[in-house]
């Protein structure tokens, strides 16, 4: 039987533990924890594994929205009015245009640009970018979510975030150890920046152990090699093709001061991948990357661009898509 002297000591470490316990779950509720699901602007989807949710304006100092259909831009008109040359673009936060605002993504001003020089066509451009989302993902965006708007056109914009996976020492071609089936629970939150600020831990699996260096990383990139990407892309191609969609492959630009040497790489090889595809596809390949002015106020980090970068984008990309309208 306990003694009574002991009986206060327990009662302390009790005590001692509730307070941690409510401690913990005030940290979980502002600073540290996880958030409701209701709090997050991406919700679970399936084929795509996940987009942003219809009608929502993610907090912050950047105004950032999505339509009805969940993506960033105005409403999508259904059916497509007659006469409307559609451009759907497809890709990650690079199409996206994370680090702007609504009116200052490179589609919007792709679309002003296109317009301006091209005032006896209604064009319209929309804005299928989701952060994140590889070559996997923008195909299963196109063939189950962008059909339905009956495009004229899909740009396709990608080969940094199809570099990722190639990282993994036990790679598979669907991407099977870096991409998550996320079931919409918010547990595995961790705050931090970046360009899904914390969720992307609900997304993609953390390297494997042992694996963080850069010379490790790059053994395992080499190994994948790039078929993969290769594939992902010709299938783009053929879904296009398959609905009377013209196709248009873009390189990817990058600013050499803020890449990592890794991703740089990657890149070069992904650029390289989409030259050769077009070639073999005959599909227009719009080679944007050496265009780009390298660094300075262009540049919002390796791959992002800051409003006046996202001008600039959209003006080359507009010059070059000028002659397939």
């Amino acid at each position: 039987m306990p003694s009574k002297s002991s009986r206060p000591q327990k009662s302390r470490v009790l005590l001692m533990a509730i307070v941690l316990l409510l401690g913990w779950g005030a940290w979980r509720l502002t600073e540290g924890g996880a958030p409701d699901f209701e709090d997050l602007a991406i919700r679970p989807l399936p084929y795509v594994n996940y987009g942003w949710k219809p009608n929502r304006t993610r907090q912050g100092e950047l105004v950032r929205s999505s339509n009805s259909d969940g993506f960033r831009g105005p409403e999508i008109e259904r059916p497509k009015p007659e006469g409307r040359f559609r451009i759907v673009c497809l890709g990650g936060s690079t199409t996206y245009t994370s680090f702007v605002n609504d009116d200052e993504t490179y589609p919007v001003l792709l679309e002003a640009e296109l317009r301006e020089a091209r005032p006896d066509l209604d064009v319209e451009v929309i804005n299928a970018g989701v952060e994140s989302y590889t070559s996997a993902e923008s195909l299963a965006n196109l063939a189950f979510r962008c059909l339905d708007f009956e495009p004229d056109m899909v740009v396709i914009y990608h080969a940094a975030n199809d570099f990722r996976p190639r990282r993994y020492p036990d790679f598979d071609s669907a991407y099977t150890p870096y991409r998550k089936v996320w079931d919409g629970a918010t547990d595995e939150y961790v705050k931090q920046g970046g360009e899904l600020g914390g969720i992307n831990g609900f997304i993609q699996h953390p390297p494997s152990s042992g694996q963080e260096t850069p010379t490790e990383q790059a053994e395992n990139a080499s190994r994948a090699g790039t078929e993969a990407f290769r594939r992902n892309l010709v299938s783009l191609i053929g879904v296009a093709r398959a609905h009377e969609i013209q196709p248009v492959l873009v390189t990817l630009a990058w600013s050499d001061s803020d890449c990592p040497p890794g991703l740089a790489a990657g890149i070069r090889e992904h650029n390289e991948v989409i030259r050769e595809v077009c070639a073999e596809q005959q599909v227009p390949c719009l080679d944007f990357a050496p265009l780009m002015e390298q660094g300075g106020e262009l540049w919002q980090d390796a791959v992002h661009v800051t409003p006046a970068g996202a001008e600039v984008k959209a003006q080359l990309i507009a010059q070059e898509l000028l002659g397939q309208l």
